[in-house]
């Protein structure tokens, strides 16, 4: 009678899988294509925004605006060009467990007529597909957190904050071979805006990654860590990207200033980091090391 009920239910699963075979390639397909279309949207969107910013000098900010406004355009501009990113990798990570799931369901077709469909199969297939599904939720919760606007300050847990950092940037991490190490103090709270800081640990991520691929760095490193030095805290950023060229270090935090090939950056991305730190009453400062550049960020607690 057991083996009976599990026969029912083998042929429960192949029935409806044959039933939305059909379907779920149609709609994996248009997925696929919407991809594409943004991405190329989104490389337009992002190539607009340097030729505007590169654009824009001393001189004409101060006929057409006061410092408030210049900030104002700057953190408009930075937060299009993260979006832009933002879209970007999320589209890029939601592809690839699309297609898994087209793949698995093909292939649990071919199994079930080759005979290795059992109950222990079903059980495995049945947790990738979750695995997979999962992957794509919380990449979705993390992309509509990261673009919700934040009214108030409130304490939040850096570890956490770093984390969901994390999650954003997995597959750009694995894609461009880089190593993330994540040592932060686990009570270790900041009152301020969570999105900004996710704002500002997502840019230099995607700065050492700009570096590892100009250089052509192997065994790529990123180590964000923290600890208590009396009654301020201190989080460190520090890769392995051979550091930052001695004629820029000292203005890094300026706008208008890059280490970048040109088209590559924008020149708002550290100027934008350091205001969103100064906001939260903090400072940064940046170094070379013997192998890559650190971000020192000290704040009070």
């Amino acid at each position: 009678m057991f083996e009976d009920e599990n026969q029912k239910l083998i042929d429960e699963i192949v029935l409806l899988s044959r039933l939305s075979n059909h379907r779920l390639r149609e709609q994996t397909h248009k997925l696929i294509e919407a991809y594409e279309n943004q991405k190329k949207k989104t490389a337009k969107i992002v190539k607009n925004n340097h030729v505007f910013l590169r654009q824009i000098d001393k001189r004409t900010l101060a006929v057409n605006g006061t410092s408030a406004k210049k900030d104002a355009m700057l953190r408009q501009q930075s937060k299009m060009a993260a979006m832009g990113e933002m879209m970007d990798a999320v589209a890029h990570q939601w592809k690839q467990p699309l297609n898994a799931l087209s793949m698995m369901n093909d292939m649990l077709v071919d199994d079930f007529k080759s005979g290795l469909v059992d109950e222990e199969y079903v059980a495995d297939m049945t947790q990738t597909t979750h695995t997979q599904i999962a992957h794509m939720v919380d990449t979705l919760s993390e992309f509509r957190n990261f673009f919700r606007p934040s009214k108030e300050s409130a304490s939040f847990s850096l570890n956490e904050c770093v984390r969901s950092v994390q999650i954003l940037m997995k597959d750009e991490l694995m894609k461009n071979g880089v190593d993330l190490r994540i040592n932060i103090l686990e009570d270790m709270e900041i009152h301020g805006l969570v999105n900004e800081f996710k704002h500002l640990f997502l840019n230099l991520l995607s700065n050492s990654i700009d570096a590892f691929n100009e250089k052509g760095i192997t065994g790529r490193e990123v180590t964000i860590r923290s600890y208590l030095d009396n009654e301020k805290g201190v989080i460190e950023f520090q890769d392995n990207a051979l550091g930052i060229p001695a004629h820029v270090i000292a203005d890094i935090f300026k706008p208008n200033v890059t280490t970048k090939l040109d088209g590559k950056g924008t020149g708002i991305g550290l100027y934008m980091s350091s205001q969103i730190v100064q906001k939260h009453h903090g400072v940064v400062s940046a170094q070379n090391t013997d192998d890559g550049a650190m971000f020192t960020i000290t704040l009070k607690l």
